[in-house]
C-alpha cells in the first residue's frame, strides 16, 4: 500500500497557528492602542500573513503531487482555503486601522477582538484534533463552542455598529470604524465556516 508522504493534519494545524498569532497581535494592538505604532503592527501582521500564505501554497503543491491522503484532497483544500481566508481577514483589519487613519480605537473593538481571539483559538484546538476524526466526541464539543462564540461575536458586532451609527456623525470615522468591525466579524464567520467543514469531514469519514 502506498504511503502518505505528508502529514496534512500537522500542516493544517500549523496553518491555523498563524491565525492564532494574528489574532493575538490584534488583541495586543487594541488593548494598548496607539496610532503611532500602526506601521510597525501592519508590518508584523504582514509577516504573519505572508508566512501563512506560503504554507497554504505549499499545501496545495503537496496535494497536487500526492494521490494518497488521509481524507479527501478536496476537503483538505477547502479547509486550508478557509483558514487562509481567516488570516487574510485579520490582516485586513489591521490594514484598515492604518488606511483609515484611525486615531482612537473604535468603541467596543477590544471586546470584539477578544471574542475573535477566543474563536480562533478554539478553531486551532479543533484543527489540532482533526486527526482523531474517527473518535469525534471531544472534537464535536469544540465545534459546538465555535458556533457559540460566533453567535457571541454576532451580538457584539450588532451592538457596536448600532452604537457607532447612534453616536457618530463624522463620515470618515463611520467608514473606518465600520470597516474594522466588518473584518473582525468576518473572521468569526469564517471560523464557523471552518467548523462546519470539519463536521462534514467527520460525517464523510465515520
Amino acid at each position: 500500500m502506498a504511503k502518505i508522504k505528508n502529514d496534512y493534519f500537522k500542516l493544517v494545524e500549523e496553518q491555523a497557528g498563524y491565525c492564532v498569532k494574528a489574532s493575538k497581535l490584534i488583541v495586543d494592538m487594541v488593548e494598548n492602542y496607539s496610532p503611532f505604532n500602526l506601521a510597525f503592527k501592519c508590518e508584523r501582521m504582514h509577516e504573519i500573513e505572508h508566512a501563512a500564505d506560503q504554507l497554504h501554497r505549499s499545501i496545495i503543491l503537496k496535494l497536487t503531487a500526492e494521490f494518497i491522503t488521509p481524507i479527501d484532497q478536496e476537503d483538505i483544500l477547502r479547509l486550508s482555503q478557509i483558514i487562509e481566508d481567516i488570516s487574510d481577514s485579520l490582516d485586513e483589519a489591521v490594514q484598515e486601522f492604518y488606511m483609515y487613519h484611525v486615531n482612537v480605537a473604535p468603541k467596543g473593538v477590544e471586546e470584539l477582538a477578544k471574542i475573535i481571539d477566543k474563536c480562533v483559538n478554539a478553531l486551532y484546538e479543533a484543527v489540532s484534533r482533526l486527526r482523531d476524526f474517527k473518535k469525534p466526541e471531544k472534537l464535536r464539543d469544540i465545534l459546538d463552542s465555535i458556533t457559540q462564540i460566533e453567535e457571541e461575536a454576532d451580538a457584539k458586532y450588532a451592538e457596536v455598529v448600532y452604537k457607532l451609527f447612534q453616536d457618530e456623525t463624522d463620515a470618515k470615522i463611520l467608514i473606518g470604524h465600520k470597516a474594522i468591525y466588518d473584518s473582525l466579524e468576518d473572521c468569526c464567520d469564517l471560523c464557523d465556516h471552518a467548523a462546519n467543514m470539519i463536521e462534514q469531514i467527520i460525517m464523510k469519514n465515520t
